[in-house]
């Protein structure tokens, strides 16, 4: 492969992954920012919402509102319980997303790269901080290459 075609083809790829992991992390950060009341009182006030929106629109008894509540409660409680068992996958691909970008820069774009993800995680505490994946040749030789999957998260 002519040198040409591979700096195009690294030019692409840093532009690819810069895009994505960008867009991940701002989505993150956007939500939470948005989101930024305890998640229980949001939950809380959109299940009285919908609780009295559904109230309403069916013309639901008293014992029903009651049984609405709770099931909306519950309902509640085990999305906090999902959501709270799959943060740490989250944080371990954002991780291996940050180990992947690492493995192609060269080390001055490393420590500008650690300074940016250093920031965006001060600037958004309430991102869990990303578990340190080391880089070992092996890592950094499959994802230069592009046709080869990230290792399987464990």
């Amino acid at each position: 492969m002519s040198l040409r075609v591979r700096t195009t083809v690294y030019i692409a790829l840093i532009f690819l992954s810069g895009a994505l992991i960008g867009a991940t992390l701002m989505n993150l950060a956007e939500h939470d920012w948005l989101h930024a009341e305890s998640r229980t009182e949001i939950d809380i006030r959109h299940h009285r919402e919908i609780a009295r929106e559904m109230s309403k629109r069916l013309n639901l008894s008293q014992a029903q509102q009651q049984q609405v509540n709770r099931i909306l409660q519950q309902t509640i409680q085990a999305y906090l319980q999902v959501e709270s068992s799959v943060a740490p996958r989250y944080a371990y691909i954002r991780a291996q997303g940050r180990a992947h970008m690492r493995s192609i820069l060269n080390p001055d774009q490393r420590r500008q790269f650690d300074q940016i993800v250093r920031s965006v995680d001060e600037r958004y505490p309430q991102l869990e901080p990303s578990p340190e994946i080391p880089v070992d040749s092996a890592m950094e030789k499959s994802c230069t290459q592009a046709s080869k999957p990230l290792p399987p998260l464990p």
